[in-house]
């Protein structure tokens, strides 16, 4: 494994990070060079210079094998949120190391969380600087890097399979480097249209730009304490639900059905699939609000139900009442849906719809050889066989999914915190949502978390945004010889 390769793929990273860093400098001039301006200033020339240091010193090379494949890719995302804290350290504050590596994470890897209890003190420019993490761990640092990496084929097939799951790539035929333009085309057009939208619903401009990043990264960081709900925007929040829920569809499909001018999307199986969880949630929550939440008001109980659906199925966090005190159906019923998420090739996280969907395929097929033993049934996913080795697969993750939130939670609560926090805090970084329920509700932060809790829900995130395997599979590299060239 060829360490000097590797350094210099994540230095184009870090420089993608201090671009939005010396951004973040403008807007800071723009306010009147605010209490943020020095602190991004300086953090984007040192992000810089140890980016293109390497960059300058290590020669480029034309093939890059799996093994340094996976490690730009599981480095460029830890070493973003390490130069992420930069700001924040620089700022001050509430910002110490343990607090700043918290937030870096939390934008970096689109979970939303925060350790702020009073987020409209801080400066446009740092609030800017927290809605960019978003924007640049959205679609993934490498995805956006493998458009200018140099090799061609299978490297940059084999480092896109660690955002897109196979099943995506049944229903979306581009070849690599084109699928990786049109999600970078989408993601823009998506950011695009929700600042306009945000902007016409009666957001101020950079308030639209702001939350535009959040939602078409599906992050949930606001510039407001009481994040959508300081709005109180019916208008607003439906925006907001319309784009949430359009980011975690596979945006490849949303490309090809505007491309043929079709409903290419709705014919997709794990779409469906998808918005039909999101539809009989909402019934659900609404119908629970209603019975035992004591919300009389019918439209009220559906309007907090399906924002708090689709802002969590969705992974992006955002909030308009606090969840934590709600009936405990509505309450299993956001924890399932926390675990499922959106669809493969989009911005969420978590399990996926995907995966899920092939579960219930698959459980449905050992129902029916139960009852039939001598039935020939396949698990078949829009008209497809699924061969067995995807289903293992599934499988496997699920299970990964579920023991690794298992000990999140566990750790958790050996640092004192409550069973409720712990186990909805562990499933929640895992799946980048932000929000859990009691002491770190929707309308709370982790500010009072204990210090080893936020450092460990930080390498949580950054371990449920990659996808689980990448990251497993990183400890077999320190088994071979590494050297610099």
């Amino acid at each position: 494994m060829n360490a000097g390769v590797i350094s210099r793929y994540v230095g184009i990273a870090l420089i993608c990070n201090a671009f939005f860093m010396l951004l973040s400098a403008v807007i800071s001039a723009l306010y009147g060079f605010d209490s943020s301006f020095s602190p991004l200033l300086v953090s984007g020339f040192i992000t810089f210079l140890f980016g293109v240091f390497p960059l300058i010193f290590v020669r480029r090379q034309r093939d890059i094998n799996t093994r340094e494949g996976l490690a730009i890719l599981v480095l460029a995302w830890f070493l973003c949120c390490v130069f992420g804290m930069l700001p924040y350290v620089l700022w001050g504050g509430d910002f110490t190391l343990i607090n700043a590596w918290f937030e870096s994470a939390s934008g970096i890897t689109t979970t939303g969380a925060t350790i702020l209890n009073d987020i409209e003190s801080l400066p446009h420019g740092l609030l800017f600087w927290r809605s960019s993490t978003h924007y640049i761990g959205g679609l993934g640092v490498v995805v956006f890097m493998m458009m200018i990496l140099p090799s061609v084929g299978m490297v940059r097939f084999r480092m896109s399979k660690m955002e897109i799951t196979d099943i995506s790539k049944t229903n979306f035929r581009y070849r690599s480097n084109k699928l990786i333009r049109v999600l970078i085309t989408v993601y823009l057009a998506i950011t695009v249209l929700s600042f306009i939208a945000l902007m016409l619903a009666g957001m101020s401009p950079f308030d639209a730009i702001n939350h535009s990043f959040s939602v078409t990264a599906t992050g949930g960081f606001s510039t407001r304490n009481l994040s959508i709900g300081a709005y109180d925007s019916p208008l607003i929040e439906f925006v907001l639900m319309l784009f949430m829920v359009i980011s975690t569809i596979h945006l490849g499909l949303l490309y090809a059905s505007f491309a043929s001018r079709s409903a290419r999307v709705f014919r997709d199986p794990v779409t469906r699939f998808y918005l039909t969880t999101i539809l009989v949630s909402i019934v659900l929550v609404t119908l629970s609000l209603m019975l035992g939440g004591g919300e009389q008001n019918a439209l009220q109980a559906l309007r907090k139900g399906a924002f708090s659906v689709v802002t969590t199925i969705s992974t992006t966090g955002f909030a308009i009442s606090d969840t934590s005190g709600w009936p405990i159906l509505a309450i299993l019923i956001l924890f399932y849906v926390s675990i499922q998420c959106g669809c493969s090739g989009s911005t969420s996280s978590g399990v996926r719809s995907d995966r899920m969907f092939l579960i219930f395929k698959g459980v449905r097929v050992q129902i029916i050889k139960m009852a039939h033993p001598n039935a020939v049934v396949q698990v078949k996913s829009g008209g497809q066989v699924v061969d067995k080795e995807l289903l293992s697969s599934v499988y496997t993750y699920l299970f990964l999914y579920l023991f690794l939130a298992f000990v999140g939670a566990v750790i958790y609560a050996m640092t004192g915190m409550g069973l409720m926090e712990s186990v909805s805090s562990s499933i929640s970084m895992m799946s980048n949502i932000g929000p859990a329920f009691g002491e770190y509700g929707s309308m709370s932060s982790f500010a009072d978390a204990p210090q080893i809790a936020k450092f460990l829900m930080g390498v949580q995130m950054i371990v449920g945004r990659l996808g689980l395997y990448p990251v497993l599979l990183l400890f077999t590299l320190f088994r071979k010889n590494v050297r610099w060239q």
